[in-house]
């Protein structure tokens, strides 16, 4: 979808996840409303394991979505320690509630992955 940069948000006076939209998706007129009507889907979206969306907007052609912002490690690099199988089965259950809380809303998750 785009690049995540670490961003501070002067308004809200805290960091944010700022998500910017690949150029490529921009451009095409139906893909970009797609991707804005999703994006401001996901901003009314409120569970405990999905990452909360503060702002959705265009600056110039660019679409942006600004995140809370979660100081942790992807989960690619958490499975590479070894756990307790408990610890491993509540954190694929808490992932699995999050995407199951975002397809209740009618979102799908087109880049979902251990690296995200």
């Amino acid at each position: 979808m785009g690049t995540v940069h670490a961003a501070f948000d002067r308004q809200l006076d805290r960091k944010v996840a700022l998500k910017l939209v690949r150029a490529s998706h921009r451009d095409d007129p139906r893909l970009r409303d797609r991707m804005l009507r999703e994006a401001q889907a996901m901003a009314r979206l409120s569970h405990p394991n999905v990452i909360p969306v503060f702002e959705v907007g265009e600056l110039g052609s660019s679409l942006y979505l600004a995140m809370e912002y979660v100081d942790g490690q992807s989960l690619a690099r958490w499975q590479r320690t070894p756990r307790p199988w408990r610890a491993v089965l509540e954190m694929y259950r808490n992932v699995g509630a999050g995407l199951s809380a975002a397809h209740e809303a009618g979102l799908i998750h087109r880049d979902f992955k251990p690296e995200n």
